[in-house]
């Protein structure tokens, strides 16, 4: 087994589901992973993360990240505006439904679940439909494209000058959340909250350029794949990190539920803030609960 840790910012929830990322990819990739925190000093708090094998596990992620392809993947037999690039598949993860536009009368490419994959491995991802029935946490608008988002995050955006992806970055395994500008986000990555009353402007629609962490971005869409935090409300949520590494199908778990999973004193429990404004969700930083 292989084990590392990187730094993260626990009161950032981009980071957190990040490191949810960077462990399912290594339960893929490598097999066998199990993970954790460490608060023990109170400057900067770790994740740590060990998978079969002797390759670090971050690398073998970060290097999966480099190297894939992004696919749209469409469902078989419906007719829609589908990409030419779209994969066709028979085991839609959710209903018609999901694929229609804010009237819900057409139906629309912007929602497609898309495959992350290299020469030899794939990674679905398909979080922001609700078709197995929990609430998704999509943060990103209508009219933005998911496979997109996620080609901006990990190619950059070659339509913004200057904005960059995670291959331009080269995120390193000790260092893997640097921010840099980048052009189009899931909007995981507190550092790029911002609120359109207190700002007097939407951002987004300002086609603003953010500083926050491309490799953030994708590893929390995939880490949000198999687990969801607990929505409180429509606009704030809540998670938990814990002490101690655990295998990755009960992370799932004590991502959310850790009473009962993990010893008293072995959890910490943070709520976050989506924003105020219908169209344009994002996570704030958050704010932890106070033990009872």
């Amino acid at each position: 087994m292989a084990e590392s840790k990187i730094p993260v910012d626990l009161f950032n929830p981009g980071q957190v589901f990040a490191c949810l990322g960077f462990m399912e990819l290594a339960d893929v990739l490598l097999g066998d992973a199990e993970a954790g925190f460490d608060w023990s000093d109170k400057a900067q708090a770790k994740f740590h993360l060990c998978a079969a094998g002797q390759k670090n596990p971050f690398e073998a992620a970060l290097d999966f990240l480099k190297a894939a392809t992004v696919k749209p993947v469409r469902p078989a037999g419906v007719d829609g505006p589908w990409p030419q690039d779209a994969i066709e598949t028979g085991e839609f993860p959710a209903p018609r439904s999901e694929l229609l536009d804010s009237i819900g009368k057409k139906l629309t490419a912007c929602a497609l679940p898309i495959f992350l994959e290299d020469k030899e491995r794939n990674f679905n991802v398909s979080n922001w439909l609700e078709g197995d029935k929990r609430k998704a946490l999509k943060l990103f608008a209508g009219k933005q494209v998911a496979a997109k988002l996620m080609m901006n995050v990990l190619y950059g955006d070659s339509t913004k000058k200057g904005t960059i992806g995670v291959r331009q970055l080269t995120p390193t395994p000790d260092n893997p959340f640097e921010a840099g500008p980048v052009g189009g986000r899931f909007g995981f990555d507190s550092r790029g909250a911002w609120d359109a009353i207190n700002t007097g402007s939407s951002l987004d629609e300002q086609g603003a350029t953010l500083l926050v962490s491309p490799a953030v971005e994708a590893l929390a869409v995939i880490g949000l794949e198999h687990t969801r935090p607990e929505f409180l409300s429509t606009y704030e949520i809540r998670y938990a990190v814990w002490q101690g590494r655990i295998p990755t199908s009960l992370v799932r778990a004590v991502f959310t539920q850790p009473r009962g999973l993990v010893p008293r004193g072995h959890y910490r429990c943070f709520r976050a803030h989506l924003g105020d404004d219908k169209q344009y969700k994002k996570c704030f930083p958050a704010k932890e609960e106070l033990s009872k």
